[in-house]
């Protein structure tokens, strides 16, 4: 998924620490060995290792859409009369996720429910809005905070870390900018003798949103770059950090939702109250570093 390149005007492909002023080339290729060949390859191990969370699910009166999945409709060129708009509760977090869920989609909102939450929260706050939408082949993508599922699987947990990975990355969730594009990466990158995978070779913008998706036994050959993401994503979560046992268990921060807008006018007049999308005041309200930057261009395909 290499990152559009409408991020180097905004400044984040160069990041620079206290002891290093280095230029930072994000969209180099990677040349160090993968511990594994495929992407998917750590998708028994996610499955099996992240713990499921309870959830409720109630749904949204109907002719009300999340703006930025009323973009998405557009987009894609199906009906966002044909979403149902879900609001999610897990047991980790005071404030619910909004799904968009086209009726169409090739898996259920409880598999995509149940795929979410798996996610540490220290991880899935960082989500916006969790948006499937059918089509004839699965790919993802992360845009404004939101991640994007097209041909949804009921087998999709590595892809969904990885598109969380990003959300957490590129919208300063390791200490207010993108950890991707710094001189701290680079250096413990540095040091490092592999990565997870061969995707991860990409760049440095997919190799950081791998690195959560990896199990332990990838870990003594990225010992540098895990230690970077623990104490950073530690800094910035008021202690907690997602790859930590026992420090994930906060919902600190929070993306805000997207303002309700209706279908169409009927729906306007017909759909009842306009629905509430605010956060409560047990979270930390971020802004969305990544509103002006494009989507992720996805090339992992399922």
């Amino acid at each position: 998924m290499s990152f559009l390149k409408t991020l180097i005007p905004l400044g984040l492909a160069v990041a620079a620490t206290k002891a290093a002023a280095t230029k930072v080339d994000i969209w180099s290729r990677l040349t160090k060995p993968a511990v594994r060949s495929s992407f998917n390859g750590f998708e028994p191990l996610l499955a099996a290792n992240l713990p499921e969370r309870q959830y409720n699910i109630s749904v949204w009166a109907s002719g009300w859409i999340p703006s930025d999945c009323n973009g998405y409709a557009s987009d894609h060129n199906v009906s966002a009369a044909d979403f149902i708009i879900y609001q999610v509760q897990y047991s980790d977090c005071s404030d619910p996720w909004i799904l968009c869920y086209h009726k169409d989609s090739e898996t259920s909102i409880q598999n995509i429910a149940k795929q979410f939450g798996r996610i540490p929260i220290q991880m899935r706050e960082w989500v916006k809005h969790v948006v499937t939408i059918p089509d004839t082949m699965g790919w993802a993508y992360m845009d404004k905070g939101n991640t994007v599922y097209m041909r949804p699987s009921d087998a999709m947990q590595t892809t969904m870390v990885h598109e969380t990975a990003h959300a957490v990355d590129l919208n300063g969730g390791y200490g207010g900018a993108a950890l991707s594009g710094s001189a701290l990466w680079a250096a413990n990158y540095a040091q490092d003798t592999h990565v997870p995978d061969d995707y991860s070779r990409t760049d440095t913008v997919e190799d950081i949103a791998q690195t959560p998706s990896s199990p332990s036994s990838t870990r003594t050959s990225r010992g540098p770059t895990y230690a970077t993401i623990i104490t950073q994503a530690r800094n910035f979560g008021r202690g907690n950090s997602m790859l930590v046992p026992g420090e994930n268990v906060a919902c600190a921060h929070r993306m805000p939702n997207s303002q309700p807008v209706a279908i169409n006018t009927l729906a306007r007049v017909f759909g009842g109250s306009r629905p509430d999308v605010s956060l409560s005041r047990h979270v930390k309200v971020v802004r969305v570093l990544s509103e002006h930057l494009g989507p992720t261009n996805c090339t992992i395909h399922w």
